[in-house]
């Protein structure tokens, strides 16, 4: 019943929204971004609720880490079908890797005893779309620095895809997967550490994609 109650309120929350909030076809005016805020916020709370009456401390620690893409349709311990605590997850726009997401992997491997890393990508990632839409029409003046360095990241991938046969949605696909054994290049390259773990089959380096439609994962073979 409390949890019937809960989606009662949940739905209705989410009903309350803007239509825009919903469809993101426009700029909110700051009167509706209000709402959609404190809806959300209440959302988190009452989501926050439910969780402490069913929380449950396990022991043990993760079995492997794995760097994802920050969508949020790609939430690895749904894909995977595990339980929270089971997966130490790094994630970022693109699945990319910069000192500090480098730093987290390495304690995973230190600390954690972590001894796969998982580097997983997405079909119809909006990161890579962007990144290519970026390399045809290059932008004149960044707005954001951090956003620059982001992309630059990402170029390598969309670099390396030369096939100009290729349709808009293969190059897309092509791009995806140039990404994920690009960033597990520069974890090679970047953190000798998790290089000589790998090197002595301490830990093992995958790459896969997940697919929207399907919901399978694809490994990749280097």
């Amino acid at each position: 019943m409390k949890f019937f109650k809960l989606s009662m309120v949940l739905a209705l929350l989410v009903l309350a929204l803007p239509v825009g909030a919903v469809e993101r076809t426009g700029i909110l005016a700051p009167a509706d971004v209000k709402k959609e805020q404190d809806a959300v916020m209440q959302m988190l709370v009452s989501g926050n609720k439910a969780h402490q009456a069913h929380i449950v401390l396990k022991p043990g620690l993760p079995k492997l880490m794995m760097v994802s893409c920050a969508d949020s349709r790609v939430e690895p311990e749904v894909i995977f079908h595990m339980k929270p605590g089971e997966i130490y997850t790094v994630r970022a726009f693109g699945n990319i890797v910069d000192k500090s997401i480098l730093g987290s992997l390495e304690y995973g491997a230190d600390k954690l005893q972590c001894h796969v890393l998982v580097v997983l990508g997405h079909t119809h990632c909006s990161a890579l779309q962007e990144a290519i839409s970026e390399h045809d029409n290059p932008t004149s003046v960044w707005r954001s620095l951090n956003l620059q360095d982001l992309n630059g990241r990402l170029q390598p991938a969309v670099e390396s895809v030369t096939d100009k046969s290729l349709s808009d949605d293969d190059r897309w696909d092509a791009v995806v997967r140039a990404n994920v054994f690009n960033t597990m290049r520069t974890i090679r390259e970047e953190s000798p550490e998790l290089w000589q773990l790998e090197q002595d089959d301490m830990l093992k380096i995958v790459g896969g994609i997940y697919h929207l439609d399907t919901g399978k994962v694809e490994w990749l073979k280097e």
